[in-house]
């Protein structure tokens, strides 16, 4: 458009002339050269304009079609980002998702921790007590020692004395200071060497003890090893008191690894222990055999 309008000006001025001028030009030859030569010049302008023009044009198309394509990759892109902030969105609802029902399972974890914990609890308060004749503390086992005392008993040459062996603790507790001589608490004393070789005239301590994690507790007589599924406490000799002395006895589990209370070596008497032999007849024989000591064993469970 730039151009045509160049061509009509520059063809209007040419025909701008007089009269008289038309006749010089016709007369004069210098002057139809000069005006050749003008039309020409204005002519390769005119083609140097054209030509830069389309020059222009087509750098400018060039610049169009990259746009475009710059654009098409941008909104290629923006898709893709767009797809891509989808995904996320969805992975971070499913993120949540997973969130929430781990919250849930966490308050269904934080509630079985503390029952748990009321049934550790309520197992702490109960457990099972036994005592460990022969010994001043308890096993290293997970047992607690309720306390350290000394074996007592009815006298064994009495024949209305208790029959069984008692625990007496270390501090009793008296209210009255006097009573009238029903009856008789004695300590307790090995009468033989068969427990350990200086074992006769000693005085007998014990431990009471709780077994923390078991609600039952069994004395096993002729056993040295528990049943499947028992835990052993300790293990030893039964004992019992003389089956020719006047008073009734009960049957104890000595420690295999008996001690003596200090200062009891002395010959006091009092409630014996002895060791117990088997005797075939009533008793079958086999499995047990005549005249053998019989072995004992302490469990829980």
């Amino acid at each position: 458009m730039v151009v045509l309008c160049l061509i009509f000006f520059l063809c209007f001025k040419v025909n701008l002339v007089t009269t008289e001028e038309k006749r010089l030009l016709l007369n004069d030859p210098d002057v139809l050269v000069n005006r050749l030569n003008n039309v020409e010049n204005i002519v390769a302008i005119l083609n140097a304009t054209v030509r830069q023009l389309t020059t222009e044009n087509k750098q400018q198309a060039a610049t169009n079609q990259q746009q475009e394509k710059t654009i098409q990759l941008q909104q290629s892109s923006i898709q893709q980002q767009q797809m891509s902030i989808q995904q996320q969105n969805t992975s971070i609802q499913r993120h949540q998702t997973l969130i929430q029902q781990q919250q849930v399972l966490i308050k269904q974890q934080e509630q079985t921790v503390k029952q748990l914990q009321g049934s550790i609890i309520s197992i702490q308060k109960f457990g099972a007590t036994y005592i460990r004749w022969g010994r001043k503390q308890c096993p290293n086992n997970g047992t607690e020692l309720v306390y350290s005392g000394y074996a007592g008993g009815g006298y064994y040459g009495e024949s209305g004395s208790a029959a069984e062996y008692v625990c007496l603790p270390p501090d009793p507790n008296y209210v009255k200071t006097s009573g009238p001589d029903g009856a008789f608490m004695y300590g307790g004393e090995f009468d033989t060497n068969f427990f350990a070789s200086d074992s006769d005239n000693e005085d007998v301590p014990c431990a009471l003890c709780r077994a923390t994690q078991a609600t039952s507790v069994i004395m096993i007589p002729g056993k040295n090893t528990c049943y499947s599924d028992w835990k052993e406490e300790y293990h030893g000799y039964l004992a019992s008191g003389g089956h020719t002395e006047a008073s009734a006895s009960a049957f104890v589990c000595v420690d295999i690894n008996p001690e003596y209370i200090i200062g009891g070596v002395d010959e006091r008497y009092g409630k014996l222990f002895y060791n117990v032999l088997t005797k075939c007849g009533s008793l079958k024989c086999p499995p047990y055999k005549a005249n053998y000591p019989l072995t004992c064993v302490v469990c829980s469970r």
